[in-house]
C-alpha cells in the first residue's frame, strides 16, 4: 500500500474504504477470525485514518472494532447513553443493562473500574446486531440520511422491532437532533446576534471507543465526559471582511446558549482571547442539555473554522509526505 502511495496517494483511500466495508460485514466471519481482523484494524487502519485526518471514518472503524472486541462494554455504554439522553429522562440516572457471555479484552489492563461489575450477555444480541448499532459516518454528516435512519428504526422506539442495542443507538442520535433543533429555534427567535449574519450549525456524537478511552484515561464515569455529544456553531464573516462583527456575534451566541441551557461550572474556555499554542481559536462551553445531561458547544467564525481545519490538514500532509519519503 505504501509503495502504491508513492505513485498515487489515493491508493490509501481505496484501501481504507475496503477495510470499512470489511468491518461492516465482519459478522460473516467466524468469531476468532473476526476478532483478529478487528484488532488489526484498530491498531493499523484506525491509526492511519487518524494521521490522514479522516476523523469520521476513523470513528466508525473504531466503534465497529469495539463492538467485536468488547461486546459487553459496547452494549452497556450504548444503554447508559440512551438512558441519559432519553427525552423521558430528566435525572440522568443510569439504568442497569445486562448482557451475557465472555468479555474479550484487548489486553490484560483493558478492564475499567467503572465497568467492572457483573455483566451477562443477552442471548438475542448477535454480532450483526452490534455492528448495526454503529451509526455509519455518512449518516452522522448528512441531515437527510440521518432523518431516514431514525425513521427506519421507528418513530416509536418502545415498540420497535429492532434489537435494543440498535434502538439505543437511535436514541443517542435522536437526542443530538433534539439539541440541534432547540438551539436553531433559539437562534432564529433571538435578536442578540448580528442581523443578516450567516450561521451554520452542525453536530457530532463522540465514538463509543473514544469515549471509553477517555473514561479509562481520566478514570471517570460516563456522565462526566462532557463532549460525548457536541454542537458546533460557525458564524459567517464573508471571508474575513466582517470578522470583527462575527467575533462579537460569537459572544452573543454564547449568551444565547447559556440562557437556553445551564452552564456546567468550570467548563468554559475562551480560546479566541487565549488561543491554543497551535493558534486554534474558538469558544468552548459545556451545558446541561434539554435532558439535563452534558452537551458541549463550540462557537467560532468562518475564518477561525477554516484555520482550525488548515492546522489539521497541514499535519496530515506532513505525515503523508514523511511516509512517502521513507518508502521512496
Amino acid at each position: 500500500m505504501l509503495l502504491g502511495m508513492v505513485d498515487d496517494p489515493r491508493v490509501v483511500l481505496i484501501k481504507l474504504a475496503d477495510r470499512l466495508h470489511n468491518m461492516r460485514t465482519i459478522h460473516a466471519l467466524p468469531l476468532q477470525k473476526a476478532q483478529a481482523v478487528a484488532e488489526e484494524t484498530l491498531i493499523i487502519w484506525c491509526s492511519l485514518a487518524s494521521r490522514l485526518g479522516l476523523w469520521a471514518l476513523k470513528a466508525e472503524l473504531e466503534d465497529l472494532c469495539f463492538a467485536v472486541l468488547q461486546p459487553q462494554i459496547f452494549q452497556k455504554m450504548r444503554a447508559d447513553l440512551a438512558s441519559m439522553w432519553s427525552p423521558t429522562s430528566r435525572t440522568g440516572n443510569l439504568r442497569r443493562f445486562s448482557v451475557k457471555g465472555n468479555l474479550i479484552h484487548l489486553n490484560e489492563n483493558n478492564s475499567t473500574s467503572f465497568y467492572n461489575g457483573s455483566l451477562t450477555f443477552n442471548g438475542d444480541v448477535s454480532m450483526k446486531d452490534l455492528l448495526e448499532a454503529v451509526v455509519p459516518f455518512d449518516i452522522l454528516l448528512d441531515r437527510r440520511k440521518r432523518a431516514n435512519y431514525l425513521n427506519s428504526i421507528g418513530s416509536n422506539l418502545g415498540t420497535c422491532t429492532k434489537p435494543k442495542v440498535v434502538q439505543d443507538a437511535g436514541l443517542a442520535l435522536a437526542s443530538l437532533v433534539i439539541c440541534e433543533e432547540a438551539l436553531e429555534r433559539e437562534m432564529i427567535i433571538s435578536a442578540s446576534y448580528v442581523p443578516g449574519m450567516e450561521i451554520t450549525l452542525c453536530s457530532r456524537l463522540k465514538s463509543l471507543y473514544s469515549l471509553y478511552s477517555k473514561m479509562k484515561r481520566k478514570d471517570t464515569s460516563i456522565d462526566k465526559v462532557y463532549d460525548a455529544r457536541a454542537l458546533r456553531v460557525v458564524v459567517g464573516d464573508k471571508n474575513g471582511t466582517l470578522h470583527g462583527s462575527a467575533v462579537q456575534c460569537c459572544y452573543s451566541l454564547l449568551d444565547i446558549v447559556h440562557r437556553l441551557w445551564t452552564p456546567i461550572d468550570g467548563e468554559f474556555d475562551d480560546y479566541i482571547i487565549n488561543p491554543k499554542p497551535s493558534g486554534y481559536q474558538s469558544l468552548h462551553t459545556a451545558v446541561q442539555g434539554p435532558d439535563s445531561s452534558p452537551l458541549e458547544v463550540q462557537i467560532r467564525t468562518q475564518v477561525l473554522n477554516y484555520f482550525a481545519y488548515a492546522i489539521e490538514l497541514l499535519v496530515c500532509i506532513l505525515v503523508l509526505h514523511i511516509l512517502i519519503y521513507h518508502v521512496a
